[in-house]
Parts: structure tokens; C-alpha cells; sequence
């Protein structure tokens, strides 16, 4: 199978403490743990993070292979980086240089993600989405449309394990008819995905058809005076971990 096991986008239900928190607030503080990521510098900053997604990977109760699988579509991007680095620094600084530079950028790169993916795997989409539509709401005071924005994302998030599955399916027919998708050069290749790729969109546009026509069906009109079936209860826990949170990165500010 090509794409069926991939988790991205997948919500894995524990009924850990990391799931029971505020979307909102596991949002605000993923966005303060990636604003200082970025910036570290040194081996220990790298190590703390480590160190933190391995608890939170320990805290959520998902296994590493779930969330490893879920990573797996992002590690060609820190493979990229890593070779990136080490032949771009060669000519310049060295080998070792080169070959630090890039394994700690990759690194870095790959623990940014981690996190990243530990937010759809402990967040329902429609929590996502309504987090989301909370915490842009304040932006729609000056036109930006902040529910359908939230209301967009939460849909892909929903829909990329379902168009993994079709296309792993369009993958299967396409192979059982002869085709030689993993074969010849990386031109070759790209050209025999061609009748996987046409098939696939017909299939995301019909999906989007149906959906508009669902959604105007049921009066759909936009966020404006729109409620919520499960109204999100910011609790003490929440605030504990943004201030947790916020102090963490201060600490990361001040050690980098």
C-alpha cells in the first residue's frame, strides 16, 4: 500500500490530558514553541526540544509509530535539507562544518514538525477548526474572513486521509493494468503519474461539488450568528499550559 497507512491529518483518539485541552490553547502554545525553535542555535536548546516532544509524544499516549508514520510525508524535506547543507557548506567551510551544519538544521527542521504533527493527532478537525475560528475571530473586525478560513482548514485536515485512500486506490488499478510507476528515470516517473493524477482531481472537484451542494442544502451562510453543537470551555488546566508554555520559551529565549 502506498498511502492508506499514512496518518497526516489523522485524529488518533486516547482521552489523554493532551486531548482534553482547549484547542485554543494547545494552538497558541504550538505557536510559541515553533517561534522558538526556529531560532535555536545550540546543541542543548535542540536537546530540550528533544526532550519535550519525546513527553509529549509520552503524555498524549500515541505511539511513536503512528506519529513517526504521520512524519513521513515531511521527511523528504529534512533529507533535502540535510543534503542541502552538507554540499552546499562543503565547498565552503569544510566537510565537518558542512556535515554539523546540516545535521543540525535538518534536526531542527524535523523536531518543528514533530510538533506540528502532534497538533492534528490529538485535535479532533472540527475542535480544530472551531479553535482556529476563535482565535481569528477578533481579525474579522477588519474584513479577514476568519470562520470560513478556520472552516477551510478544518475540512482538508478532514479530507487528506480520505484522498490518501483514493489514491492509493487509483495506484492499485493503474498497477494492476500494467503500469510501471516506480521504474526509469525521475522524468520517466513523473510522466507515468499523470493517470493517477487526473483521476484524483476529477475526484477532489466532485468531492468539492458535493460538499457545496450539501452545505447550500442545509442553509449554510457563513459564520455570522452561526453556533456550536459542543461550545469550547476554556478551563484553569488551559491557562496552567499556556503560562507553562510561555515560560518554557522564555527559558529557550534566554538559554539560546
Amino acid at each position: 500500500m502506498y498511502f492508506t497507512n499514512v496518518n497526516l491529518g489523522q485524529y488518533i483518539p486516547t482521552g489523554s490530558f493532551i486531548h482534553r485541552l482547549d484547542p485554543r490553547a494547545k494552538l497558541f502554545s504550538l505557536l510559541l514553541i515553533i517561534s522558538a525553535v526556529f531560532p535555536t542555535k545550540t546543541i542543548f536548546g535542540l536537546g530540550i526540544w528533544t526532550a519535550l516532544i519525546i513527553l509529549l509524544v509520552y503524555v498524549s499516549k500515541i505511539s511513536w509509530r503512528i506519529v513517526l508514520k504521520a512524519a513521513r510525508p515531511v521527511l523528504f524535506l529534512v533529507i533535502f535539507t540535510f543534503a542541502f547543507n552538507l554540499i552546499a557548506g562543503y565547498f565552503n567551510i569544510g566537510l565537518v562544518r558542512a556535515f554539523y551544519r546540516g545535521f543540525f538544521t535538518s534536526a531542527r527542521l524535523l523536531v518543528l514538525m514533530l510538533f506540528a504533527v502532534m497538533l492534528p493527532l490529538c485535535t479532533a478537525p472540527l475542535e480544530l477548526a472551531d479553535g482556529l475560528d476563535a482565535l481569528l475571530s477578533p481579525l474579522g473586525n477588519f474584513g479577514f474572513p476568519a470562520h470560513e478560513s478556520a472552516m477551510m482548514i478544518g475540512m482538508a485536515l478532514r479530507f487528506i486521509p480520505l484522498l490518501m485512500q483514493e489514491t492509493d486506490k487509483i495506484i492499485r488499478a493503474q498497477l494492476s493494468r500494467g503500469a510501471r510507476l516506480d521504474q526509469g528515470n525521475i522524468f520517466k516517473r513523473v510522466t507515468a503519474f499523470f493517470p493517477v493524477l487526473i483521476p484524483l482531481f476529477i475526484i477532489i472537484f466532485r468531492r468539492a461539488d458535493e460538499i457545496a451542494i450539501a452545505m447550500e442544502a442545509r442553509g449554510y451562510e457563513g459564520g455570522a450568528g452561526r453556533t456550536r453543537r459542543r461550545p469550547l470551555v476554556w478551563k484553569m488546566t488551559d491557562t496552567l499550559i499556556v503560562i507553562l508554555s510561555a515560560l518554557i520559551v522564555g527559558i529557550m529565549f534566554f538559554v539560546m
